[in-house]
């Protein structure tokens, strides 16, 4: 997953590209590809905000992620609105339908594999950093006790 101003400029670019392939009357599939996937980034960014996890809660500044998260949502809107207008003239009402149903199946596609991907290494990496914190204090905790039961002489 991407941060939500680069999965925006992404979404930018993609727009334009499509602008220009559909007045120039080409396939432009990928870029409409390219938009779904920024889109669907922005609204799993959007998501994890709602719940973050404990790392993403002591490193980063939830204000900062909020504002960014909330202007690229409305850029994004904006966008859509510009692309399904776009599609709309060129294709019709029913090529408005085939692209919704290809970014409802590319935010599924995504969700299934790369956020999916996405929450097991961080799950991961919050049991490898938990595993080692009671590690290092059972260690703590055991050599503690050592010194103590050499205090006292008891070995």
């Amino acid at each position: 997953m991407i941060d939500p101003l680069t999965a925006l400029s992404i979404a930018s670019t993609a727009v334009s590209q499509i602008r220009q392939l559909l007045s120039a009357g080409q396939d432009a599939s990928a870029a409409m590809s390219k938009f779904a996937g920024a889109v669907s980034d922005i609204n799993y960014a959007a998501e994890k905000a709602k719940n973050p996890s404990v790392w993403k809660s002591l490193t980063g500044s939830p204000e900062a992620e909020a504002i960014e998260i909330f202007t690229a949502q409305k850029r994004v809107q904006e966008m859509r609105q510009q692309v399904e207008t776009m599609i709309g003239y060129v294709y019709g009402e029913k090529g408005l339908t085939e692209y919704k149903e290809i970014l409802r199946s590319v935010k599924k596609q995504r969700q299934d594999s790369v956020y999916r991907r996405q929450e097991i290494k961080e799950t991961l990496l919050m049991w490898a950093v938990g595993i080692l914190a009671f590690g290092f204090g059972g260690a703590g905790l055991a050599v503690l006790i050592y010194y103590l039961g050499q205090q006292q002489g008891k070995w």
